[in-house]
């Protein structure tokens, strides 16, 4: 299972929110306000982690933009992130997104 799952909104494709009732911080890992994750076709991406409140986490940068567009994500795509595979020294996390089936 995910640490996270989310079906995109029109507000995420500028910046990922997930709110959640969190009874630990999720995501450890995380080195100057940045949060290192590696997609399906094996690039690395930067983005930017602020804790806004105890339930809300936020995604988004340059790197967020551009991990948008080079996977080309649309509004009612899934994204999981999860811790990577033991073997990944490149990343803390894996992201993937999971499109809908007519495409």
């Amino acid at each position: 299972m995910a640490i996270l799952s989310k079906i995109l909104e029109k507000d995420d494709m500028n910046h990922l929110t997930i709110t959640d009732t969190f009874s630990t911080e999720p995501f450890v890992h995380v080195e100057c306000g940045k949060i290192k994750v590696k997609d399906e076709q094996g690039s690395i991406w930067r983005f930017e982690y602020k804790i806004k409140s105890r339930n809300k986490r936020v995604f988004s940068g340059r790197h967020w933009n551009q991990f948008l567009e080079n996977n080309r994500v649309r509004v009612g795509h899934m994204v999981d992130i999860d811790y990577k595979e033991p073997w990944c020294a490149q990343a803390d996390y894996k992201i993937e997104v999971i499109k809908t089936e007519s495409e």
